[in-house]
């Protein structure tokens, strides 16, 4: 019964081994995939002029100085399409209900963004 024990307990290690190590072996030799490509819009520029109107909207309504409003548009045209697309999503979240301490914070992100990048 001793012999049967020791048996058991070098099998069950030696399996374990045979079985789980050969998987780590595989995954780490595995190629990583490169960066992918950016995502585009597929109209491309439509799709920009669409996240800068909202964005636009949203600052016609809370901005009360004209110039700044023109300065952001100017401003709006050279982001990326990664940043409109953030941007048009926290202006539709202040367009949704706009009073709320969740739309102050969102407004407040999307006047960061603009000023930072």
């Amino acid at each position: 019964m001793n012999k049967t024990r020791l048996i058991t307990a070098l099998t069950i290690p030696l399996i374990a081994m045979l079985v789980v190590v050969p998987g780590w072996n595989q995954i780490a030799a595995a190629p990583r995939p490169g960066p992918r490509p950016p995502r585009l819009t597929q109209d491309g520029a439509p799709g920009r002029q669409m996240y800068i109107e909202k964005i636009l909207g949203v600052l016609e309504h809370k901005v009360t100085d004209p110039t700044a409003r023109t300065k952001a548009a100017d401003k709006l045209a050279t982001l990326s399409d990664r940043q409109l697309k953030l941007m048009a999503a926290l202006s539709e979240r202040v367009a949704v209900v706009g009073d709320g301490p969740a739309d102050s914070i969102a407004l407040f992100l999307l006047t960061a963004l603009l000023i930072l990048s």
